[in-house]
């Protein structure tokens, strides 16, 4: 009975004006809420994805610079790309002192992680916050107070002085993630380990290292990524050196072989997104970004 009047009560209110005007307005609300975010995020992914599908689509195309007047698909921008060994020794440079120079900040980065995660020492914080002033350190004063550096120090400015710049610019990408992964990480597990009788070295490669992997392995990919695509820094410190960036920049510049930059782009993009799409199939290293 009491149940029946209490939905009689109900059934009253909602058929009042008042009450059933603020629903409606709520699902609108809600509807137009749904709607945009849907639409922000369309145009968000057109915004990132349509310069590159130009470029990519320019790759196929006779005319190189604009997308019209169409004047037919061809290959030999590849053709291009492929015999110009000066392209293509910079790029692989590039990728070579990137592996270097995420290697070296992973190798220093994540002993660093442990330290400010699970050690209480003096300048602790002065160092946590030491390890992000590359990432908010302007690129040219960077390159600029490196190069002053180098000068002192006696280093010439290439290869060596380039890996060193970009081994500090990659170190906050492997040192936060660590951090963060190591700050919810359950300790329970590694106590488990020992009273299963696992020493300190196997308690660390069999189960601390393979559960924050996911994070080492996002910072060392964007820590090769921000090495890869470096130009100012690179402008600076590299003296000589051949890089991708100086090389396609000097292309512009001085309007030579500038046929081969969108198959070069093209390129870069597909194997990036390819080894992206591998390492988020293989562990979700996206979690740690």
């Amino acid at each position: 009975m009491a149940d029946s009047e209490g939905h009689g009560r109900l059934s009253r209110l909602v058929g009042e004006p008042g009450l059933a005007g603020t629903v409606s307005v709520d699902r609108l609300v809600s509807a137009i809420a749904s709607y945009g975010m849907w639409a922000l995020t369309i145009g968000i992914v057109v915004f990132l994805w349509l310069p590159l599908s130009q470029i990519i689509a320019l790759s196929f195309m006779e005319n190189s610079a604009v997308l019209f007047p169409f004047e037919g698909v061809t290959l030999q921008n590849y053709v291009s790309l492929f015999t110009n060994e000066g392209l293509l020794m910079a790029a692989r440079q590039s990728a070579f002192v990137a592996t270097v120079s995420a290697s070296v900040a992973t190798l220093i980065g994540v002993p660093m992680g442990f330290a400010i995660a699970r050690h209480e020492f003096r300048g602790r914080k002065m160092l946590r916050g030491l390890v992000i002033v590359p990432l908010l350190m302007p690129g040219i004063i960077m390159g600029i107070s490196l190069l002053i550096l180098f000068r002192v120090i006696g280093l010439s400015p290439g290869f060596f002085g380039t890996v060193l710049a970009h081994s500090v610019y990659g170190l906050p990408f492997i040192v936060l993630p660590v951090v963060a992964r190591l700050a919810v990480f359950d300790r329970k597990l590694e106590e488990g380990a020992r009273d299963l009788g696992a020493d300190g070295r196997g308690v660390l490669t069999d189960v601390t290292l393979p559960i924050i992997s996911p994070a080492i392995a996002a910072g060392f990919i964007f820590a090769w990524l921000r090495s890869f695509e470096d130009f100012i820094r690179v402008f600076f410190v590299g003296g000589t050196m051949d890089a991708l960036t100086k090389e396609m920049y000097g292309m512009v510049v001085y309007s030579q072989g500038t046929e081969a930059m969108d198959p070069m782009a093209t390129i870069i993009v597909l194997v990036v997104s390819a080894a992206l799409a591998v390492a988020i199939n293989f562990r979700d290293i996206l979690e740690y970004v």
